[in-house]
């Protein structure tokens, strides 16, 4: 695929400094920039039309009809976007606003701030505030599309079909837009709203797509937008999903997707892994993925392996729960199937204590012991239980040496849990997130992520206490240890 003119310029600045910059991706995954503009339109965009004949092709053709019609409208003086909570209104098409002194043509677009509220990650905002960390939270500005709108409601129906009396059926149907764009602060603002117009109609012409695709007899799927990061790519991909049809059938679609933006067999486009907004944070409350927040070692110096996706911190004592003579192991499962969760590959929530001692009891009965003395989860009753989540995992027991388990976060890119047992040894517990090797065996490190952190769900806290990159010291620590890796099922 072609580059945008943004990712050109990103490769421009690595060549300048490649060390930095490549410590940037490995650090974070998605390198957004954040003194970047993420804009977010979003709104129900009421969809109406005639369908001449009522069988799959004349609905198919009906409502591409009435799509391209609704094209032509955003590209109209008709189309308006609101400044979510704000008095700004603009007119894209023709350059026009409520504040039009203030905001012209050749105005940086950054001008828009002072009339708009900024939406920010509270994780990474507070965590900002730290100069120990180098951390600047993405900054998203939220738009609504105010032009004959009704806002989508699930409880409504979503398709309303009427016949008149010349034997035509007329239908409405409201599309729920949800469009980002990407700009630089200092883009001149009549620019930005025209990518507003591109932006909007690109995605009412993937929505037709959708429909035509996905339309089966007389029944239309609703089309709906997720966004997602992919590796080294500088912006969010949209994708068009038809609501009501199930991951599983959506697998040829993803295929398809992979091929074309070169991706190999690991998951980006399930629906859980769409990208979280700071709206969505505040509904999980939760923190994801609090590794992308580290440096990774050298990459003159070492081969850097990570784990692939998202996954949960979870931690003792987290959210005040009484988990003592439980430990680290709970904590470790919590984390291996909120990752499992994310990938889209089980729909079951990581289980807290008291679901932990029932599946236990339920499981076999020499597990009833392990609840009623309280004791840590030994191997054999963590298997037992992701296997009730349906995740198969690889136990390998007695190992003294350091592991190299690059090729295991390369091919599976889950979570691994390292843990030691040895009589009269206090027992531990910890999750892996990647490797970095080289040629000194000795000099073998591993992204520790530390389940027995007590402390607040504080970013920089964390950071400083509970992830970070262990080396000799580590395995010298461990001495006698297991590994539990858990195995990705087949499938994009």
């Amino acid at each position: 695929m072609a580059k945008s003119r943004r990712e050109i310029a990103l490769a421009d600045k690595a060549k300048e400094n490649p060390r930095s910059f490549y410590k940037f991706i490995n650090g974070k995954r998605l390198p957004l920039v954040p003194n970047e503009l993420l804009f977010r339109i979003k709104g129900g965009v009421l969809l109406e039309g005639v369908l001449n004949e009522t069988n799959e092709e004349g609905i198919k053709a009906g409502f591409k009809e009435a799509i391209n019609k609704l094209i032509s409208k955003v590209n109209s003086r008709t189309f308006i976007l609101n400044g979510l909570g704000s008095s700004l209104y603009m007119w894209p098409k023709t350059h026009a606003s409520t504040h039009s002194s203030k905001l012209q043509e050749d105005t940086q677009c950054s001008n828009i701030l002072k009339y708009v509220a900024v939406e920010v990650s509270q994780f990474l905002k507070d965590a900002s505030k730290t100069k120990s960390i180098n951390i600047a939270p993405l900054k998203v500005i939220n738009l609504q599309i105010v032009f004959e709108v009704t806002s989508p409601n699930s409880s409504e129906p979503g398709l309303i079909i009427q016949h008149n009396d010349m034997s035509r059926v007329h239908f409405k149907l409201t599309l729920p837009i949800d469009v980002v764009v990407f700009a630089n602060p200092n883009e001149p603002w009549g620019k930005l709203q025209d990518l507003f117009v591109e932006a909007v109609t690109e995605q009412l012409s993937a929505m037709d797509k959708c429909i035509q695709r996905y339309t089966t007899g007389k029944t239309v799927p609703m089309p709906q937008a997720y966004h997602f990061e992919l590796p080294e790519k500088t912006t969010l991909t949209t994708v068009i999903y038809p609501a009501g049809i199930s991951d599983e059938n959506l697998e040829p679609q993803r295929k398809e997707l992979h091929a074309e933006h070169g991706l190999g067999n690991k998951p980006f486009f399930r629906r859980p892994m769409a990208y979280c907004f700071p709206c969505d944070e505040k509904e999980s409350n939760r923190l994801k993925n609090v590794h992308k927040y580290i440096p990774a070692p050298d990459l003159d110096e070492f081969k850097v392996a990570l784990v692939h996706g998202f996954y949960v911190f979870y931690h003792c004592l987290q959210h005040d729960e009484d988990d003592s003579d439980w430990g680290a192991p709970y904590r470790c499962l919590q984390v291996v199937i909120s990752w499992f969760n994310f990938q889209g590959y089980i729909n079951k929530p990581a289980p807290f204590l008291a679901g932990v001692k029932n599946e236990l009891m339920s499981i076999k009965t020499a597990f009833v012991r392990v609840v009623l003395d309280k004791e840590w989860l030994d191997v054999e009753a963590m298997v037992a239980l992701l296997n009730s989540y349906n995740i198969s995992s690889t136990v390998i027991d007695d190992q003294t040496k350091p592991a190299d388990l690059s090729a295991h976060f390369e091919e599976q890119g889950t979570p691994v849990v390292i843990f030691k047992s040895v009589i009269f040894a206090e027992p531990k517990a910890y999750i892996l997130l990647g490797m970095a090797v080289n040629e000194d065996l000795k000099a073998k490190k591993v992204l520790l992520l530390d389940t027995t952190y007590t402390g607040a769900d504080d970013l920089v806290y964390i950071i400083d206490k509970a992830v970070k990159w262990k080396g000799e010291e580590f395995w010298e620590e461990m001495d006698d240890y297991g590994l539990c890796l858990p195995q990705r099922p087949g499938g994009i």
